[in-house]
């Protein structure tokens, strides 16, 4: 499977260009939905033309964070916190870790949103880089009550069950909205049912050399 690029995948392909030249018996399949199919087949020297698997399309419209509050009604608080996160996030250049106040602000932020725009019925999926932030999002959005409206918080990540990950394909009551809120893996692995909205904090976890430690 091969989704964005990132240098673990141009690696990968490398490695795999390589084994074909020295094993011709050997068949390489690469799937995804987001595929770049006409670089990937003149990298490996494909003469025939990529399979395209029809399926049903919708509209997709992209939300930044700066027109969030133009396009979802948010409440006075949740204004303020997003234009502080809005000015924090340009001051960072993402040349550093945001800090914890920064990133109490996010969940709070991302609970309000997903319990906003989530519909009865259908689900909400909010990518997430750690186990801590699936906990704190989870915490918050399970402590907000509307009249009429449950929501189910379900979390996706490698140290969770597989029993309790599977309850994310159990269809949505009619009065229950169901928040999943994953890691990657819910990104490539899986195809969720449901789901209207996703939210992406736009964050990921990364083990970095450190030149003068010399320690990851």
């Amino acid at each position: 499977e091969v989704h964005e690029r990132s240098v673990d995948n141009d690696i990968l392909c490398l490695l795999c260009r390589r084994l074909l030249l020295r094993n011709d018996h050997i068949r390489l399949v690469l799937m995804s939905a987001t595929l770049a199919a006409d670089m990937y087949q003149q990298y490996f020297g494909v003469l025939q033309p990529p399979i395209r698997v029809g399926a049903r399309r919708f509209p997709v419209k992209e939300v930044y964070l700066d027109d969030l509050s133009k396009e979802v009604q948010l409440s006075g608080k949740d204004t303020k916190k997003v234009n502080d996160l809005l000015k924090q996030c340009l001051t960072m250049t993402c040349q550093k870790a945001p800090s914890a106040q920064y990133m109490e602000k996010v969940y709070q932020v991302v609970a309000n949103l997903a319990t906003a725009i989530g519909k009865p019925g259908t689900s909400v999926l909010i990518f997430v880089s750690g186990m801590h932030e699936i906990v704190a999002i989870a915490e918050l959005i399970e402590s907000i009550v509307i009249p009429g409206i449950r929501f189910k918080c379900v979390p996706i990540h490698s140290d969770i069950p597989f029993e309790d990950q599977m309850l994310v394909f159990d269809a949505s009551k009619d009065d229950e909205v169901k928040i999943v809120i994953a890691t990657n893996a819910a990104e490539s692995s899986l195809t969720l049912p449901e789901v209207d909205n996703v939210i992406c904090l736009g964050l990921c976890k990364q083990i970095v050399y450190n030149e003068a430690s010399h320690r990851q």
